[in-house]
């Protein structure tokens, strides 16, 4: 009986329970990981909204764009730490897209940087792949609901507003010489705002076409106005691949989404022919060059760049046979390239094809573990569209845009873009894969679904 007694006694000592109230070493609890949560969700939003425009800032601080020992390496280290920190406080709650898919890439990217020539390069490199994943695992532990995804899809959005402003800055500097004008707003390069907003009008279309994600009619209808201004934007860039891999995408969306757009598209030819020098980049691409051999280019005689990137690529095929499994290491083939490509100066170039970049950098394993990647990305968004269909219908059309662009362009360098792109692949298969988990013993109903620190 005197266990009882005990027991009464300590229930008299801290009262009788009262309806609502959390007992108070969970609520403690609660409110500490409550508080770290918040803390971590708000780094991530604040870095979303701003690194769109912070490479001009970062350019005049110290560092290239975060890859290299400056002011966005600081960043690069903060979005790793705070995936590592969610990840550790919930090691379990996606073990799958977390680890399973990225692991294998990420190996043997790191073990590539063992038997690389520059280490220091290679290893800073490979800490800039393990920031992708940082950002496509991150949403695995912040995304709790449906509301959850159309605050994130929004705060991405919402990180062009000041490259869109600056960008008119961009156009006026450059209205002289409209002709050699490429935009490129707060971006290091006219190809990464491409991409980047390819990425944007996607999420537009994803805002216009989703189901299951409500977004308000006032909403929809000022992302439709935003639209023409970021098309027009996007042929400033005069970056081919990302116009083909929007087109493709616009094209599916008006074809099974909302035939009102088709209209919208033949509207575009009417930009080409107001500004010839659109023209003459698309044309250009066209324009065959047959030479022997290299000996016969000179100032007049000279390869589209298609055709320099084929011959690149032909020149490096053999290099990439000498070592076909492991390849070179990382942050090879750049230096490598004046050995085995002679239209080239000692300074080197880098391959402007992801794919084959990796086979020469890390081989055929590497290559397979990148498939390996790509292949469940997609694979879970075919799975899961009977949720949404044409809201993942666009997700999958810009995950086809990020795999086209892949193939002329050194896209695993784009650093700002890189991140969000995998943020929003992290977002959609987060809530994909959500499920309500069951409250802590102890704790009320609904403690767990309000504190992602706190689901299994």
């Amino acid at each position: 009986m005197r266990p009882a007694a005990g027991a009464v006694g300590i229930a008299l000592r801290e009262g009788p329970p009262v309806a609502g109230r959390i007992p108070l070493t969970c609520s403690v609890r609660t409110a500490n990981d409550e508080a770290i949560g918040r803390l971590l969700r708000g780094a991530v939003f604040a870095i979303l909204l701003v690194r769109a425009s912070s490479d001009p800032i970062f350019n005049l601080l110290g560092g290239e764009s975060g890859t290299s020992m400056g002011v966005g390496a600081l960043f690069n280290v903060l979005a790793i730490a705070i995936a590592g920190t969610l990840f550790l406080r919930a090691p379990l709650k996606a073990p799958f897209p977390v680890l399973a898919i990225w692991g294998p890439f990420l190996l043997i990217a790191f073990g590539s940087t063992l038997y690389a020539p520059d280490f220091k390069a290679a290893a800073r490199l490979a800490c800039v792949l393990l920031s992708y994943w940082a950002f496509f695992a991150i949403p695995f532990f912040i995304l709790r609901t449906a509301r959850d995804l159309w605050r994130f899809v929004l705060v991405v959005l919402a990180s062009s507003l000041p490259p869109t402003l600056y960008a008119f800055v961009d156009i006026a500097r450059g209205l002289s010489d409209l002709g050699a004008f490429r935009l490129q707003s707060t971006f290091s390069h006219p190809n990464i705002y491409a991409f980047y907003l390819v990425l944007m009008l996607g999420l537009a279309l994803y805002v216009r076409a989703s189901r299951a994600v409500r977004f308000s009619p006032r909403l929809r209808r000022l992302v439709t106005l935003y639209v023409p201004l970021l098309v027009l934007f996007l042929l400033l860039t005069k970056t081919r691949s990302a116009w083909g891999a929007c087109g493709l995408m616009f094209l599916v969306y008006a074809v099974r989404i909302d035939r009102r757009f088709l209209a919208g598209l033949l509207l575009v030819p009417l930009l080409f022919a107001a500004n010839p020098s659109l023209m003459d980049r698309l044309t250009d691409i066209t324009a065959a060059t047959e030479v022997d051999s290299f000996s016969q280019l000179n100032d007049s005689t000279r390869l589209n760049s298609y055709v320099w990137r084929q011959a690149l690529w032909q020149s490096a095929l053999p290099e990439i046979l000498e070592r076909p499994l492991l390849g070179h290491g990382l942050e090879t083939f750049r230096p490598s390239t004046p050995r085995f490509f002679p239209l080239i100066g000692p300074q080197g170039i880098d391959g402007h094809n992801f794919y084959l970049q990796m086979a020469f950098e890390i081989g055929l394993l590497g290559v397979l573990a990148l498939a390996w990647l790509l292949a469940c990305v997609g694979w879970r968004l075919a799975r899961g569209l009977r949720r949404d269909p044409p809201g993942l219908l666009i997700v999958a059309c810009i995950l086809l845009a990020y795999l086209l662009e892949s193939y002329s362009d050194n896209m695993h360098f784009y650093l700002s873009f890189n991140w969000y792109f995998w943020f929003v692949m992290g977002c959609v298969h987060a809530w994909l894969g959500r499920r309500e988990a069951p409250a802590p013993a102890g704790c009320p109903t609904g403690t767990a679904a309000k504190n992602p620190a706190l689901s299994p």
